[in-house]
């Protein structure tokens, strides 16, 4: 079942000193299976925030839909089953930790012994028992974060939408953010969430929407990442000759030297054999060979930097459409 789905959603805004508007969503679409999580990458005016300002029906599209469960975005089916984290949250200051949520608890329709429960399993589950009667204005930002993530979960929504989770937060609350998204999703909980911090993306994604210029130009999921290294194997050696990585320079993508070891990628499997030959022959010691697939950051690096811009001399080569900056509602 299809817990989120957006369809050819376009937005665009009018500038403040300008009567002409600028097209910040041209043509999104993207999908979340129930129990999925779903990264959602790009650069900043990429029309990420948009994007979710419209699944929480917070802003309106000019065309295309959004639907949560089936449900249309906006209407109040869809919003009582998400939970919402945005990048910059405003907490309350003269409020504790545990006041905010009740006020948090009240507005989601939670009451009574059941509010008090939630609270309480809430505040230990971000790690914040210690402090739930402490006034947020003494809160550290990662706290602050954390606690922006309890108010997200205490009703026990279905949706999980998460602007930037781990901004601000340090190691250890970057891991507690992780464990928190795996434990959910363990529930059946559906989780989409935007991020800069890609190993985080890359540790939790079952699949990554890259949106460029206000058009999703591509969907990968994890397995996808590995296949794209199939036949790309990285040989470790040391005491290399000098002039070795020139000597295999049709064999080899890159080499890279650093504390007195060498390390070749092969550009083909079937190239592997001549290089480990060629290195012995020449007095090499190989210390490792390893498959290689590239990194969701490579992968990400990949898609901005070889395809050319919209509007460029080759468009039959970019899967991007459109260009635009994100509005001032993004």
């Amino acid at each position: 079942m299809e817990a989120l789905r957006v369809d050819d959603v376009r937005k665009s805004f009018r500038g403040d000193l300008s009567l002409r508007r600028r097209e910040v969503l041209r043509g999104v679409s993207l999908w979340a299976e129930a129990g999925e999580i779903l990264g959602f990458l790009g650069p900043n005016g990429a029309g990420k925030t948009t994007t979710i300002k419209i699944i929480l029906g917070l802003l309106r599209p000019d065309s295309g839909s959004a639907t949560i469960f089936g449900a249309p975005a906006g209407g109040r089916d869809a919003a009582r089953r998400i939970g919402y984290l945005p990048e910059t949250p405003y907490f309350h200051p003269h409020l504790s930790l545990r006041e905010f949520l009740e006020f948090c608890g009240v507005l989601s329709g939670l009451s009574g012994a059941g509010l008090r429960g939630r609270i309480g399993e809430t505040i230990d589950l971000v790690g914040l028992g210690p402090h739930a009667g402490r006034r947020l204005r003494g809160f550290s930002k990662g706290m602050l974060q954390r606690a922006g993530l309890a108010q997200a979960i205490l009703h026990d929504p279905d949706l999980l939408v998460l602007d930037e989770p781990f901004s601000g937060l340090d190691p250890l609350g970057r891991k507690t953010v992780r464990d928190i998204l795996v434990d959910l999703k363990g529930r059946g909980r559906t989780i989409f969430f935007s991020s800069h911090i890609l190993p985080d993306m890359e540790a939790l994604c079952d699949r990554t929407a890259i949106i460029r210029e206000g058009t999703v130009t591509r969907s990968v999921t994890l397995d996808e990442i590995y296949r794209l290294g199939e036949g790309r194997v990285e040989v470790t050696a040391r005491g290399c000759a000098p002039g070795t990585a020139h000597d295999l320079a049709d064999y080899v993508e890159s080499a890279q030297c650093s504390g007195g070891e060498t390390f070749l990628l092969v550009r083909r499997q079937e190239f592997v054999r001549t290089v480990i030959q060629h290195l012995y022959r020449s007095g090499a010691e190989v210390l490792e060979v390893t498959n290689h697939h590239p990194s969701l950051e490579e992968v990400f690096l990949d898609e901005f930097a070889i395809r050319p811009s919209p509007g460029g001399t080759d468009p039959a080569k970019s899967r991007a459409v459109g260009a635009g900056a994100e509005g001032r509602a993004s």
